[in-house]
C-alpha cells in the first residue's frame, strides 16, 4: 500500500510538472514567440549564429521537440535549408539543459512565495505584460512544487531494495539505462520529465550518478520519436532534417557509452551533491555532442542526402507554405497565415489587372486568367481561414488575437473583390451587352480609381501601414463621387436617348460591381490598420 502512495506521488508530481512546464511554455510563446521567426530566419550559414539561436528558441519554447518540428515546418516550406536546420538543432540541444539546471536546484519551501506572487499578479493586475510576468512566477513555483513531491515521493523508495538495486543496475548495465531513458521519454513525450525526475531523485541519494548518467543519455534519444513521426508527408529536406536530430543524439550516445564511468569520475568534480552533478553531466554531455559536430555538419549533410536520397524541392501545398507544425508556437503560425494573406492580396490584384484587360480590351485569355485566379483565391480563403481557426487564442496575445481577428476580415475582403473581378470580366463575353464608347470610357476611369484604393490597402497590408487609413478613406470617398455622377449622368443620357436603355442596360451593374471594389478595399484597409 505504502509503494502504491510512492507511486502516486511520483505520478502526481510528474504530471504538475508536464502541467507547469506546458504553461511555462505557452506564456514564454506568447511573450516571445512573435519574433521567433525572424529569429530562425536569421540563423544562416554561420554555425555559432545557428546554435545560439537553437538554444534561444527551445529556453523560449521550454522544448527542443518544439523546435525540431518548427524547423521541419521552415524546412519543408524551402524558408531554411538542411545546414541552417543542423546547426539550430545543435543549438536546441544545449537550450534543453537549462530546465535541469534551474529544477536541481534546492529551493525547498521557495516556490511557495513564487506561486502567491504569481497567482496575485496573474489575478490582480490588468496589464497585459504584468500578467505574463505573474503567469512566470506561479508556473515556475509549481515547477519548484513538483520537483518537491517527486523529490518526497523518491525519499521512501530507500525502504525498497529492489528499486534501489534496479536504479543501480542502470549503471552498472548502462545500456540498460538507456534504454530505459529513452522509453520513459517516448512515453511522456519530454526529456525534461524525465530529466527531471531523474534529478528529483538524485536530491534523496536513491539514484547514483552513473545511473543517472544513462537514464539522460537514453532521455535524449527518446525525444527524437515525436520528430520520427512528424516527417511522414513532408518533402525530401524535411525528413533528412527529422533524422538529423535521431543521429545527432544516436552518435552522442555511441560517443559515451563506452566512457560512463570514466564520464561519471570527471563530473563529480563540478559539485557535490547528486542532483547538481546529474544536471551537470546533462549539461556538458549535450554541449561537448553539439561542439564536437559542429565542425563537421557537412559530413552529416552528406550521410544524409545518402540515407534519403532525392532532390530538395520546395513544398507548396494548396494552401500555400502554412504548415500545421507551426500551430506548435501559434504567434508564428499567426505570422504565417499573414504572408498568404499577403499572397492572396497579390492574386486578387492580378485579377483585378486580367478583369480591366477583359472588360475593356475584349481580351479572352485574360477571361480565363481571371477565371483561374478566382479558383485560386478561393481554395486560399478556405484554407487561410481553417488555418486561422486552428492557431489556439489562448496563448496569443492581446495583440495577436486582434490580428487574427483583423485576418479573417481581410481575408473576406479579398475574396469578395475577387468575386467582384470575376463578374466584371464576365460581362464581356456577353454579345447582348453592348456599352457606348462614351459609358466604357467612364467606366475605365472608375475601375481604374478604384484599383487605386485596392493597391493602396494591399500596399498598407505588405509594408506593414505605411500608407495611412486617411489617405485610403479619401481616395474611397472619391470613388463613391464619381459613382454618383456617373449614375445621375447615365440618368440624364437614357433621358436623352433611348437607346440607352438597349446600349448601355448593364452601365449601372458594372458601376455598382466596380463601386464595391472600392468599399471592400476601405474595410479592408480598416483592418489592416488593426493588425499593427
Amino acid at each position: 500500500m505504502q509503494f502504491l502512495f510512492v507511486l502516486l506521488q511520483l505520478g502526481g508530481g510528474l504530471a504538475i510538472f508536464m502541467f507547469s512546464i506546458g504553461m511555462l511554455s505557452n506564456t514564454l510563446k506568447k511573450t516571445a514567440s512573435a519574433r521567433l521567426k525572424s529569429i530562425l530566419q536569421k540563423a544562416t550559414g554561420n554555425p555559432i549564429k545557428g546554435a545560439l539561436t537553437g538554444a534561444l528558441v527551445t529556453f523560449v519554447v521550454q522544448s527542443s521537440s518544439v523546435t525540431v518540428l518548427l524547423l521541419l515546418g521552415l524546412v519543408n516550406a524551402g524558408i531554411m535549408n538542411l545546414r541552417q536546420s543542423i546547426y539550430v538543432i545543435l543549438g536546441s540541444e544545449i537550450g534543453t539543459t537549462i530546465t535541469a539546471q534551474i529544477v536541481a536546484f534546492n529551493v525547498k519551501m521557495f516556490f511557495y512565495p513564487l506561486i502567491i506572487t504569481g497567482f496575485a499578479m496573474k489575478s490582480g493586475c490588468s496589464k497585459e505584460k504584468l500578467i505574463n510576468v505573474g503567469e512566470i512566477f506561479l508556473y515556475l513555483g509549481m515547477i519548484f512544487l513538483s520537483m518537491k513531491i517527486m523529490t518526497d515521493g523518491s525519499s521512501t523508495l530507500k525502504d525498497y531494495p529492489l528499486v534501489i538495486q534496479l536504479l543501480a543496475d542502470f549503471g552498472v548495465y548502462p545500456l540498460l539505462g538507456i534504454v530505459a531513458g529513452a522509453l520513459l521519454t517516448a512515453i511522456t513525450n519530454s526529456s525534461s520529465t524525465t530529466t527531471s525526475l531523474v534529478i528529483a531523485m538524485g536530491i534523496e541519494g536513491v539514484i547514483p550518478l552513473n545511473s543517472g548518467i544513462a537514464l539522460v543519455i537514453g532521455a535524449n534519444i527518446g525525444t527524437c520519436v515525436l520528430e520520427l513521426i512528424a516527417i511522414i508527408g513532408t518533402n525530401t529536406a524535411a525528413k533528412r532534417t527529422g533524422v538529423a536530430q535521431f543521429i545527432i543524439n544516436v552518435f552522442g550516445a555511441l560517443i559515451f557509452f563506452p566512457f560512463i564511468e570514466q564520464f561519471a569520475t570527471l563530473i563529480s568534480y563540478t559539485a557535490t551533491d547528486t542532483a547538481r552533478l546529474i544536471a551537470n553531466a546533462h549539461s556538458i554531455f549535450n554541449i561537448s555532442v553539439s561542439l564536437i559536430l559542429l565542425p563537421f555538419v557537412g559530413v552529416l549533410v552528406s550521410v544524409l542526402n545518402v540515407l534519403i536520397p532525392g532532390r530538395e524541392e520546395i513544398s507548396v501545398s494548396g494552401q500555400g507554405r502554412i504548415e500545421d507544425k507551426f500551430l506548435a508556437v501559434p504567434a508564428l503560425a499567426l505570422y504565417e497565415a499573414e504572408q498568404e494573406v499577403v499572397r492572396m492580396a497579390f492574386l486578387v490584384s492580378e485579377s483585378l489587372k486580367n478583369a480591366k484587360m477583359a472588360f475593356f480590351e475584349n481580351d479572352e485569355h485574360a477571361i480565363k486568367r481571371v477565371d483561374q485566379s478566382e479558383q485560386n483565391v478561393d481554395i486560399l480563403y478556405s484554407n487561410i481561414s481553417t488555418y486561422l481557426n486552428k492557431i489556439s487564442t489562448i496563448t496569443l496575445s492581446e495583440k495577436d488575437r486582434t490580428t487574427k481577428r483583423a485576418l479573417l476580415h481581410i481575408i473576406h475582403d479579398l475574396e469578395r473583390i475577387s468575386d467582384l473581378a470575376e463578374n466584371i470580366a464576365g460581362y464581356s463575353v456577353h454579345d447582348k451587352f453592348y456599352f457606348s464608347d462614351i459609358a466604357k470610357k467612364d467606366l475605365a476611369h472608375f475601375f481604374d480609381n478604384a484599383v487605386q484604393v485596392y493597391k493602396a490597402a494591399a500596399n498598407s497590408l505588405k509594408k506593414k501601414g505605411e500608407i495611412f487609413a486617411g489617405d485610403i478613406r479619401a481616395m474611397e470617398h472619391e470613388a463613391r463621387e464619381l459613382k454618383s455622377a456617373y449614375r445621375n449622368k447615365y440618368i440624364l443620357t437614357l433621358r436623352d436617348q433611348e437607346a440607352g436603355l438597349t446600349v448601355d442596360a448593364m452601365y449601372p451593374a458594372v458601376l455598382k460591381d466596380v463601386g464595391r471594389i472600392s468599399v471592400h478595399s476601405n474595410t479592408f484597409a480598416e483592418h489592416v490598420l488593426k493588425i499593427r
